[in-house]
């Protein structure tokens, strides 16, 4: 499918990893589960040019840990793992922890006092995906 797709964004929510690499509270683990799925998305398409561009957990079901700070582990470690931008997903339409971790998570390329900041989103396309894309 990669290479039929520009974008692929598949859902990875550390709470529903249960009973997955024996941790007992998969939830509470935002970097393992997200930096593991991104792992495995770049293996199976290695060579696509397709972005990933994830799901996010953006609710409290299944973790004690739920918090603007565990936002920013998922996005951060998304990031570093080669997702280019990211989704949140809350069925209540409640987004106040991402709202919240947002300030924290400005762009590199932000400067201060800009009239539009530009916060954390994969700003960036690796030179290797501009290549495959522009060959399409």
């Amino acid at each position: 499918m990669a290479r039929y797709c520009d974008v692929l964004s598949p859902m990875i929510y550390p709470s529903h990893f249960f009973g997955m690499d024996k941790i007992a509270h998969p939830g509470d683990e935002p970097a393992h589960f997200i930096g593991e799925s991104m792992d495995r998305f770049e293996l199976i398409t290695k060579g696509s040019g397709v972005v990933i561009r994830p799901w996010l957990q953006a609710f409290h079901w299944r973790t004690k840990t739920y918090s603007p700070e565990y936002i920013k582990i998922q996005v951060e470690t998304a990031k570093e793992k080669g997702g280019i931008g990211f989704l949140f997903w809350n069925a209540a339409n409640d987004y106040s922890k991402p709202f919240t971790a947002m300030p924290e998570m400005k762009s590199a390329n932000h400067k201060e006092g800009a009239k539009d900041p530009r916060y954390f989103r994969g700003d960036e396309l690796p030179s290797s995906t501009i290549a495959l894309n522009s060959t399409k």
